[in-house]
Formats: structure tokens, sequence, C-alpha cells
């Protein structure tokens, strides 16, 4: 790089002179241009910080006054804003196609920085970006996946990266500020949760001590119009691939069948757990649980005809324990405390399982990370664990050694700050330690297609899985739950993601004419 000194001014240039190096200046508080072949992309160059959560070590809410606005070094490059309780300082710099952001934040207070919002700059697009809705803000997060917004306009693509390959953080364009047009549109990155972002977004966890240093770095990536995709982020998806190895894969697609014993939280008093949506089943006496006895392997036997006349490999009973709580908790998610839970299955549940296992089928369950709670007034919670990997653990070994489970949902797979699925190595741990058990995640990030089989449901639109998760794990696959889904309407869809290698979830109890639908998918696969 060369430096070309004017007026209040830093211009960064490349050596070569070709125009598709990012040129950039550098004035009194931040950026004044950043152009790309000819175009100047920034509508504003001055970094704004938009909020700082401070807590004291117990946990206690800081007020902390506004920072100094930034101020640049132009031999370094950064600017930088100070504040009672630290610095927050961005460095720039240039490279081809890029323009490099490091954020540095340095909490020089005896207080912990729980969570910071920044604006690093504002960008103005040649058009509207073609993936922008006005609704649906820009945003990515590094848990489990690449934190990578790219997007399309009329003089080429753009991407925002997050550079750093271990640490989460939520990046984005998370909304226009020039509505209707929505072309300028603010750099945003921050930790913590922003409250004016969708409550679909997570909460990123990434506290500041005192006395402590955290970096992020950023990539502002620009192309012209014409060639691939992949030329703009593909190292970001190969560098990921790398670091998220996938395990040896699930080699069964055929199809799946969802069993359900219960009904949540009917108030049945006789029948509390509300086994087979029977109001008038009593397991409150020996005759009672004794017909229970012969309606349940009853079931287990129609549902058996049932899975072998569709071809599935086998069945997944979401719900041996019963379903004597309301949602969220119905699903109990620990076979283990059926004794306890539901007593009138004692004499059953060893039988039931082993009419699908006599049958040549495998059975799975439902498990959950959490543990579940009683209190004496009879309700009950599902309490988060600070070692979620331990619990799932110690329910798959169970299941497995009583029942040669090898199907296996992981239900409520999230961390005790919602919509953020667990650490995919936990998940990863169990598909390595348990390599005979096909595990099916309710919530996933791209890391799980790897060494896992996501769950879908057809129902919200979702016919395949992914196209990145197949571009990075090429056996990786969904399990779609097609109940309620349309599966006739979107039978070309559905028939293209089996052909790639995605398993099909039905219902097995009774005879769903989408099954039949199931099975004429599963035909032509080998009879195209």
């Amino acid at each position: 790089m060369r430096f070309i000194w004017i007026p209040a001014l830093l211009v960064m240039s490349s050596h070569s002179s070709t125009s598709l190096d990012v040129s950039y200046q550098i004035g009194r508080a931040g950026l004044t241009s950043l152009q790309f072949e000819g175009y100047d992309y920034l509508a504003d160059g001055v970094p704004r910080i938009n909020a700082v959560s401070v807590r004291s070590v117990s946990g206690k809410p800081v007020d902390v006054p506004p920072p100094a606005p930034f101020r640049t070094n132009w031999l370094t490059r950064t600017a930088t804003a100070e504040a009672t309780w630290g610095t927050i300082s961005l460095t720039y710099r240039g490279s081809a196609e890029r323009l490099l952001v490091t954020v540095e934040v340095t909490n020089r207070s005896p207080h912990v920085i729980d969570a910071l919002w920044l604006e690093l700059m504002q960008l103005r697009f040649p058009s509207r970006p073609t993936e922008y809705d006005s609704v649906t803000p820009l945003l990515s997060h590094g848990n489990g996946q690449p934190a990578l917004v790219a997007i399309r306009h009329a003089l080429g693509r753009f991407a925002l990266v997050s550079e750093d390959p271990a640490g989460d953080v939520l990046i984005g364009l998370p909304w226009a500020t020039d509505r209707p047009a929505g072309t300028v549109f603010p750099v945003s990155l921050n930790t913590g949760r922003v409250p004016a972002f969708p409550d679909s977004t997570p909460t990123i966890v990434r506290p500041i001590a005192p006395g402590a240093t955290d970096r992020f770095t950023v990539s502002l990536r620009f192309a012209g119009i014409g060639g691939p995709a992949k030329d703009l982020t593909g190292d970001v998806y190969d560098r990921f691939s790398k670091r998220n190895p996938p395990a040896p894969g699930w080699s069964d697609r055929r199809p799946i069948g969802a069993l359900f014993l219960s009904t949540a939280a009917a108030g049945w008093p006789k029948n509390p757990r509300g086994w087979l949506q029977d109001a008038q089943i009593d397991t409150t006496t020996k005759a009672g649980i004794g017909q229970l006895k012969r309606r349940v392997l009853g079931y287990a036997d129609a549902s058996v005809a049932i899975l072998k006349a569709t071809g599935a490999q086998g069945m997944i009973t979401w719900d041996i324990e019963g379903q004597q709580f309301p949602h969220p908790i119905s699903y109990i998610g620990d076979p283990r405390r059926f004794f306890e839970l539901a007593p009138e299955m004692a004499e059953i549940a060893d039988e039931y399982f082993r009419r699908f296992r006599d049958a040549g089928l495998r059975t799975g369950v439902c498990i959950r990370p959490q543990r579940l709670q009683l209190s004496a007034d009879g309700s009950a919670r599902q309490e988060q664990s600070p070692d979620p990997a331990s619990v799932l653990n110690e329910k798959v070994r169970w299941v497995r050694n009583r029942w040669d489970v090898s199907l296996v949902y992981i239900d409520s797979n999230i961390t005790a700050h919602h919509f953020q699925p667990l650490d995919a190595s936990i998940v990863r741990g169990l598909a390595q330690a348990f390599p005979d058990i096909l595990f099916i995640p309710e919530h996933a990030s791209l890391a799980y297609y790897g060494f896992s089989a996501p769950y879908q449901e057809l129902r919200k639109g979702v016919t395949a899985a992914p196209s990145l998760a197949r571009l990075l794990y090429p056996t990786a696959f969904s399990v779609i739950y097609i109940a309620d889904g349309n599966l006739e309407r979107r039978y070309q869809q559905v028939r293209d993601g089996v052909k790639r290698g995605d398993v099909l979830l039905f219902r097995a109890w009774y005879d769903d004419p989408a099954n039949r639908l199931v099975k004429r998918i599963y035909s032509e696969q080998t009879n195209p």
C-alpha cells in the first residue's frame, strides 16, 4: 500500500492500477470514501456506538455515560472512541476486492461489558438489493455457521463476512434507512441482544471481562457483474467445512414413521396422560390398565403393518412417558422416567418396542437436553442443564441399551438463550459416541448437517435439505415431516429432495392417504 497525503484525508490505494481493487479514504472520524470499480459505496463512514451494556461482576446493571466521538489516527488507519469504561477502535485495511475492518474493544473498568451494538458505517448500493424484502433484516450469526450476508445489486455482488474463526457475533445490513428506495444500509455488528431485531434473532453471549480485550474482524467484499458467486465467499465455506468435518454418514434413507401415543394436557381424571386420545381409558384400575395394554399393543401391530407397507426403516415414538403437561413441556424427552411418570406403562413399554423390533424395524424415541423438574403442586418445568452433553448421553445410552433404539429425535435442543441451537460440538459428540444411531435435532445450524439429519416440516414450506448444506457435506440430508404439508401439490420438489438423500417422516398410526405418495416417491427412486 502507498500513502497519499492530502489535507484532512488519507487516501489508501493499491500499488496495482487495476479497477478491481477497493480504494478508500480516511477522514477525521472514519471513512470518507469506499470505491470499487468506480462506484463509491459509502453513504456515511463515521462509526457509531448504538449501545453498550455494562454490568457489575455480581450481575447488576451499571449506568455509563456515552463515549466521546471517534477520532482518526491516519498513520495507523484507526478510528478510536474513548469511554469511561475503556476504548473501541476500528482499524481499516484494504486487500484487493475487500476492505477489512478490525474492531478492538478494551475494557479498562472493574465491570463486565455484557453486550455492544456498533454501526461500522453506512453503505449506499446502486440499486435495491435483490435479497431485501423491506421486512426481513439481512442478518447472520456465527453459531455453527459462517456469519455472512451476501446480496446482489445492479453493479454486481457484495458480501459482509465475519473473519473470526471462533467466537460468535451477529453482523448484517439490518434495514434500509432510505425507504422506500432501499439502497442505504448500516453495517451492523453486535453481541448480546438488540431489542429492535426480530425475536428469532439469537442472543450472542460474548462478555468482555474487566481488563480484557476482544477483537472482531469483518470483511466487506465486492464483485462485479458476472463470475461465479463462489469466488466472493467460497473461501469462507471452505474454512468452515475444514473446521467442521463430517462424521460417517447414515446410509439408510428409507422413510420413517412418526407415532404419538397420547395427547397433551387432556385433563382427564382417569387418563391424565392422554393415552390414545381417549377420555374413557381408565389408568386407575387394574382392569383399565389391562385394557390399555391390549389397545397400545394393538396400536403397535397396526402401525407395524403401515410401516411395512410404506417401506419404512423404522419408527419414532415421541411420548412413551405420556403427555400429562401442556406444551412446551408435553414431550418429556426422558424415557428413563416412564416408570415414575406413567406407571401404567410399566408392563407395556418393553413389549410395545419389541413388537417393532421383531418385525425388523428400527425403534426410535424423543429425548431432550433438559431435565424435567416436578413441583409439589403437580406442575412441571424443563430445566436447562449446565452440561447438556452429559444429559443427552445418559438418556441415549439408556434407550439404546433397553430398547435397542437407533433413531433419536432431539427435541428443544436450544440454549437458555432462546432461538440458538446447542453448540454443534455437543451433537457431534453424540454422533461419534453412538455411530449406530441417527440423530434428528429439532433445531440446527449449518454444522449439524455434517453428522445429523436436522428435522424440517413440509407444512412450513421446506421440501428439501438446504442446498448450501449439500454443497458443504455431499451426504447431508434432512428428515422432513410431511403431515399437513400438501404433499400432492409439492410432490416434485419433495421427490427431488428424496432423490438427493432426504428422508420423509410420515404418520404411521393410521392409513394416511399421503402415505401412498410417500411410497410412490421412494419407488420412483429405484424405478425412475
